[in-house]
């Protein structure tokens, strides 16, 4: 059972731009073009009307879990039910000892994802994969087991429409065409290679493929009927590892090699929309340039293609109770200093705020950005609603995410919190800005948000560690020494890129996703090494010792399993501090201490679309010095909380109170149905072989339980990534 963090958030109502666009009226057009074409080709124009639909989620409990358990053949012998809670809210899983599945139902929206553990994460083909018959046997589990009606619509119930649509597939007797797929799919390879010759051609193999089903809701508009649902809870994805009939694993006799199902939107149902003008698109999209461009003033090119639009849905974990419209802003690129960064995506709201649009208007009236304040004395702070659905929950929470104060008012007006609990951190003896959000959920759901950036009004000190020396003769901090007793983590997350305006925030995502990492392996009872957040994560934290770096001393390389989250690129970190440098290189690191590293950033682990021999991700082989595994993504990432359901997903469950050590997956599995569940980007993994030790086979070990043996000297090094 988990602790309840606070509530993840709306992160599309986060941003700060959109909130100070808000506060300034700068919602109007400034010689704006007549109309504005979204990357999947939808024209929106300036005050044209959108639904805001109110959403339901169903009863869930064991018995209605059971009854969907029943749909699958692999689950159909009777299930049992397991029920616990995550984040609060009810949890039914369904364990099956006899082929390894899972089948995890919440109750917050009905969403459910199931996986056969034995075939999710399989580095060796099983049988052939062909792109074009997934997307059939897609179809075919989808219509068999009264998911789909065979016009493609979506079933609340093997009878009852949902009211989303998916493209009419005429019964599964469509011909995939795969110049115009039906359905998207994206293969899963891996690769291996020598360590005697490390740059060589890889020995490579197609283990997998996912396809994803587009969901649509009937919407007219202009001239389309149809709008694209989107977010990590708006998809539907199926993931095989074979598509031909061999008689071997699968959650479901109707189709071969089924080895995951994604369906966090199962079940939800839409209530009767209202029409809400839309803001202008185009002025939103300069508002997202000038924000990344104050962010990286010393960018030589800021790249941010045109913006994707959704209905954008939460993770299947998280209540929701409007679906509301979004422009997402995928794959922004900035090169600076000769890297490029690839931004998480920007998710900014596109209903126009305010009298007879969508969602309250906020703000921190007082004290101001850049204000003062004495640690430990009472600090009053002000903040004013207005617009929206009475009534309105209001939080108060620092930058990242530890509550202040909440409560409930019935109307528009000022709100105010004293308080003597805003924190004061230092790193390198400077204490660090504290950001205090005011977080305001009205009565239709919407979430709104303002922040300020506050100092502590003390003159730095000097940080003078005592500094002694290890059995090497390198030198090392009391603090370093005294921290390695147990199992440990250690996480480094960047979420405000200075100057992002009035308390910062570029990345809302980062904070539950760091903090639920955080709350997680401390609830598994590993100890907390370091949590270094942006100015206080710095590029030597992941530089070695040898080079000039501090990663045994006070770095990354002090902890068993390490986590960034925040902006990165092909081999490398993009940093919020500038200290040293804003980019923490691949070919700088050296893992002796870490075992595990994940990366919840664009692209670090790039494999694709570069010359055999010279992918970045090989420019971390260097880093394997005693180091098991690096997981991120091949592609672009999505700015989602997924720190918290990979701890979910490594730990050892326990059902009824008994361990079930069959049912906890490896690490790479892990990351691997994280990524899937969420939505979240095309994963990568990378990982050094040496004597007996396979990390393919860790699995996050409970404290008290022995360690997996290090790959030393490594023999082979082996690379798994999802294309795009």
């Amino acid at each position: 059972m988990s602790a309840r963090p606070s509530r993840p958030p709306l992160r599309l109502a986060l941003m700060t731009l959109v909130l100070s666009l808000v506060l300034t009226g700068a919602w109007t057009a400034r010689s704006a073009t007549p109309v504005f074409v979204t990357a999947n080709n939808i024209v929106l124009q300036q005050g044209e009307v959108l639904p805001i639909f109110p959403l339901s989620a169903p009863q869930v409990n064991s018995n209605t879990t059971r009854e969907l358990a029943r749909r699958f053949s692999g689950f159909a012998a009777g299930p049992t039910i397991a029920p616990d809670t995550y984040l609060g809210l009810p949890r039914f899983t369904v364990p099956l000892t006899d082929t390894s599945s899972l089948l995890v139902r919440y109750g917050a929206t009905g969403g459910y994802y199931a996986t056969n553990l034995n075939e999710l994460g399989r580095e060796s083909a099983r049988g052939a994969i062909d792109r074009t018959q997934a997307q059939q046997l897609a179809c075919l589990f989808l219509l068999t087991n009264g998911f789909m009606d065979a016009r493609g619509r979506l079933l609340l119930d093997q009878q009852n429409l949902q009211g989303v649509l998916t493209p009419n597939p005429q019964g599964c007797g469509f011909n995939p065409d795969p110049q115009n797929p039906l359905y998207a799919t994206s293969l899963i390879r891996a690769a291996t290679v020598p360590a005697n010759n490390p740059g060589g051609a890889p020995t490579e193999q197609d283990v997998g493929v996912v396809v994803r089903v587009p969901m649509n809701l009937p919407v007219q508009f202009g001239q389309r009927s149809e709008l694209p649902l989107g977010g990590p809870g708006g998809h539907l994805s199926l993931l095989f590892t074979t598509t031909t009939r061999d008689n071997g694993p699968t959650l479901d006799d109707a189709v071969p090699g089924l080895a995951g199902v994604a369906m966090p939107f199962f079940s939800r149902q839409l209530g009767q929309p209202r029409n809400v003008p839309i803001a202008n698109p185009d002025e939103i999209r300069n508002q997202v340039e000038q924000q990344v461009r104050a962010s990286f003033p010393g960018a030589t090119a800021v790249n941010v293609p045109q913006p994707v639009f959704s209905y954008y849905v939460l993770d299947a974990a998280v209540e929701q109770r409007a679906l509301e419209p979004v422009l997402e802003f995928q794959g922004i690129e900035v090169t600076i200093g000769g890297e490029t960064v690839i931004l998480r995506d920007i998710v900014a709201p596109l209903a126009r705020p305010g009298a007879g649009g969508f969602g309250p208007t906020v703000s921190i009236t007082d004290p101001a950005s850049g204000s003062p304040f004495n640690p430990g004395a009472e600090v009053l702070l002000r903040g004013a609603i207005n617009d929206g659905a009475a009534p309105y929950r209001v939080e108060w929470l620092t930058g990242d995410g530890v509550a202040l104060g909440s409560s409930t008012v019935n109307g528009p007006g000022a709100v105010e919190l004293r308080t003597r609990s805003l924190p004061v951190t230092s790193r390198g003896g400077t204490p660090t800005a504290v950001t205090v959000v005011l977080r305001v959920t009205d009565n239709e759901g919407a979430v709104r948000e303002a922040r300020v950036i506050l100092r502590p009004a003390v003159a730095p000190v000097a940080y003078l560690p005592l500094v002694i020396r290890d059995r090497s003769g390198a030198p090392a901090t009391t603090e370093a020494i005294l921290e390695q007793v147990g199992y440990g983590f250690g996480i480094e997350a960047n979420w405000d890129y200075p100057p992002a305006g009035p308390g910062g925030g570029d990345l809302p995502g980062v904070v539950p996703d760091a903090n639920g990492l955080r709350s997680g392996m401390l609830g598994y009872g590993y100890s907390q090494r370091f949590y270094w957040t942006n100015s206080n994560a710095w590029e030597r934290d992941w530089r070695d010792c040898g080079l000039g770096g501090i990663d045994c001393t006070l770095g990354v390389d002090r902890a068993d399993f390490v986590y960034y989250a925040g902006h990165g690129g092909p081999a490398g970190l993009s940093l919020a501090s500038n200290i040293d440098s804003t980019w923490a290189s691949a070919n700088n690191a050296r893992f002796n201490s870490a075992r595990w590293v994940g990366f919840a950033s664009c692209q670090t682990l790039r494999v694709q679309g570069y010359a055999i021999g010279s992918e970045p991700i090989r420019r971390w082989f260097g880093s394997f010095q005693g180091a098991h595994m690096l997981l991120g993504f091949n592609s672009n990432m999505a700015d989602v909380a997924f720190g918290g359901r990979l701890v979910e997903n490594m730990r050892m469950p326990s059902f009824f109170g008994i361990d079930f050590p069959w049912a906890q997956p490896t690490i790479a599995q892990a990351w691997i149905k994280t990524s899937f569940e969420l939505n979240a980007g095309k994963i990568a993994y990378v990982y050094a072989r040496g004597g007996t030790a396979n990390p393919a086979t860790d699995r996050l070990p409970k404290p008290g339980q022995p360690m997996p043996p290090r790959p030393l000297p490594v023999s082979s090094y082996h690379w798994v990534w999802e294309t795009f």
